[in-house]
C-alpha cells in the first residue's frame, strides 16, 4: 500500500463518516467500504484505525469499528469544546511584526462549510498549532450534527453571515457575543439534536 492510496482512502473514508451517512452506533465493515471506495481492504483498515485515533471512529472486540454513539454527555462536550476553542483570543506576537491579521471569511449557500470556515479561522488567528489542529478535529467530529441542526433552526444562513460580518469588521465584543449565543443556542438543543441523530437521514 502507497502513501498515495492510504491519503486518498482515508480522505475518502473520512468524508463518509462525517458528512452523516451512518447512523451512531453502527457496524462499519472493511469489505463493504472497499467496495464503496473502489479499493481494498489493506487501506480501508489502516484508514480507519487512523480515524480511530482521530475519535471519529470507535472500535472494540466485540463490534469492531462503529460510528460513535451519540449521548447528550458527548455532544454537550463537543459544543462546549467548540466553543472554548473559537473564544481564545490571540496572543500578542512576540516578534516585531505586530500581531496576526484575521483572515477575511465569506459565507457561502454551504452552512456547514462556512461554520467550519469561521471557527478554523479563529483557531488560525491564535497562532497555537495545537488549537487549530483541534479546531480542525472538532470540525470533523461535529459535522454529522451540524446537517441536522436545519431541522432545528430555520435561520442558519442569517445565524452564519451576522457571525461573519462581525469577524470581517474586526467587532470583538459584538463578534464574541454572537457566537456565545451561537454555542449556548446549541447546547440547549443537545436533547433535541441527540434525538435527530438517530433518526432516518433520507
Amino acid at each position: 500500500m502507497t502513501p498515495k492510496i492510504f491519503g486518498r482512502t482515508y480522505d475518502a473514508l473520512k468524508r463518509e463518516v462525517t458528512n452523516g451517512r451512518y447512523l451512531p452506533g453502527q457496524r462499519l465493515q472493511a469489505r463493504a467500504l472497499a467496495e464503496v471506495l473502489k479499493t481494498s481492504t489493506s487501506p480501508v483498515t489502516s484508514a480507519m484505525r487512523q480515524l480511530v485515533g482521530e475519535d471519529i471512529l470507535e472500535y472494540s472486540v466485540q463490534d469492531g469499528f462503529i460510528i460513535p454513539r451519540v449521548t447528550e454527555r458527548r455532544l454537550h462536550d463537543l459544543f462546549s469544546w467548540s466553543s472554548w476553542l473559537s473564544m481564545r483570543k490571540a496572543p500578542l506576537a512576540s516578534d516585531n511584526d505586530g500581531e496576526l491579521e484575521p483572515m477575511i471569511v465569506e459565507a457561502t449557500d454551504d452552512i456547514i462549510a462556512s461554520t467550519e470556515e469561521l471557527l478554523l479561522a479563529t483557531a488560525i488567528y491564535s497562532r497555537n498549532s495545537e488549537l487549530v489542529r483541534s479546531a480542525m478535529n472538532n470540525n470533523d467530529r461535529l459535522r454529522a450534527t451540524r446537517r441536522l441542526e436545519s431541522r432545528l433552526f430555520c435561520d442558519l444562513q442569517n445565524e452564519i453571515v451576522a457571525l461573519m460580518a462581525k469577524w470581517n469588521e474586526r467587532d470583538e465584543a459584538g463578534f464574541r457575543s454572537l457566537l456565545s449565543a451561537y454555542h449556548a443556542r446549541r447546547l440547549d438543543a443537545v436533547k433535541h439534536l441527540v434525538v435527530l441523530s438517530y433518526q432516518d437521514r433520507q
